[in-house]
């Protein structure tokens, strides 16, 4: 009996001491993750590759000549920002310049966030797409079905509005902000003609056709934008999109400039929430890079060559003007300006995305300059 009673004890005894390991453990074990983070093996080559994800969210300084005479000319230029730069399928340069937060002090870096304006176009051209593939919609499907108020939406077509030749304009924009589907509705509310759509009308840049693509992605899912948008981009290809509300208050975020420090702008919401599939997320250098790259490998959908193909005569389809050796995406917004210039199968990339903007100043010629000294293209 007393055996018995023993061996019970010592087996309470165990039984304690894992507990108290399992607890131990439990404690320890996230700051073991954030040390070996830190504390990094040193980096061959072959981990500078595009296929490494996390090379995507890593500082990458220049190792060889081209990188560093790319670094060179964006110090030379005062660029404020953080450049990636990929050559052949190799992270060649990924680095912050200037402050993302002047008062602060706090640098850009490879884990700063940036608006990224008017290339959020592509990633809403990109939820169309997966709609159409499974069978929602086609790009023959007319504006009329969704909103047939606007004028000529019996005409319009899905493919109209991704193209930006529907020959639609809005004047009037919102000064208050209910819900995305109000600020939709207010769009096609003041969508006014400025031309015949498709061949017969020609392109002109208007974001109301991504505002009404984002109206119908709603009322065909019955989902609201921010929440199909989340879906795909960041629970599903893990991409980490911020939305304008998070973006305001991340610790990662870039404050955008004027032509100065001392002139950071305002956050505005109403400007920002008015911009329903338009132009108000917020990604890193490396993410934004990633989503190309995933487009083109045809990971997110089966036919990107169908979503970018231009209408005759035009360059412009699905967030991004199309040529036949290179692709490139810019936007603009108050303190921020993104530019992505890519290769057509994306070995080759410059995304520079800059918490700097303002009145003529721009560094979309210092992009397209070092992708075609990197290589040999030429670019418009």
């Amino acid at each position: 009996m007393q055996r018995k009673q023993s061996r019970n004890i010592k087996r309470r005894k165990w039984i304690f001491v894992i507990f108290l390991l399992s607890l131990l453990l439990g404690t320890l074990w996230p700051l073991t993750l954030k040390e070996a983070t830190v504390t990094l093996k040193p980096i061959k080559n072959d981990d500078f590759s595009v296929n490494n994800v996390n090379m995507l969210g890593r500082n990458v300084v220049p190792q060889n000549a081209l990188a560093k005479d790319a670094d060179n000319q964006l110090k030379q230029s005062h660029y404020i920002g953080t450049a990636l730069i990929v050559h052949k399928n190799k992270i060649i340069l990924q680095k912050g310049y200037g402050y993302a937060d002047a008062k602060t002090k706090r640098l850009n870096d490879a884990a700063t966030l940036f608006q990224i304006a008017s290339i959020q176009k592509g990633l809403t051209a990109t939820l169309v797409m997966k709609e159409i593939e499974s069978g929602k919609l086609s790009f023959d499907t007319k504006l009329s079905q969704f909103y047939p108020n606007v004028a000529n939406s019996d005409k319009i077509t899905i493919s109209d509005l991704i193209t930006m030749t529907s020959g639609l304009s809005q004047h009037i924009q919102p000064v208050t902000f209910e819900s995305e589907a109000d600020n939709i509705d207010f769009s096609a509310d003041h969508a006014v003609v400025i031309g015949e759509p498709s061949i017969g009308y020609g392109w002109s840049y208007q974001a109301v056709n991504y505002r009404l693509l984002a109206g119908i992605l709603m009322k065909v899912t019955h989902k609201t934008y921010t929440q199909l948008f989340d879906q795909m981009f960041d629970r599903h290809y893990h991409l980490k999109a911020v939305q304008y509300d998070a973006f305001k208050t991340s610790a990662n975020r870039a404050i955008g400039y004027d032509d100065s420090y001392d002139k950071p702008y305002s956050d505005n919401d109403v400007a920002y929430h008015r911009e329903t599939g338009t132009g108000n997320v917020a990604m890193t250098t490396g993410n934004l890079y990633r989503y190309y790259y995933l487009m083109i490998n045809k990971k997110m959908i089966h036919s990107p060559a169908q979503l970018w193909q231009t209408k005759p005569g035009e360059s412009y389809a699905a967030g991004m003007y199309h040529f036949p050796k290179y692709m490139t995406a810019h936007g603009i917004l108050p303190g921020y300006e993104p530019t992505v210039i890519l290769s057509k199968k994306g070995q080759d990339a410059v995304v520079l995305l800059s918490n700097q903007y303002y009145k003529q100043h721009t560094f979309q010629p210092l992009a397209k300059k070092i992708f075609t000294q990197m290589t040999a293209i030429p670019t418009k």
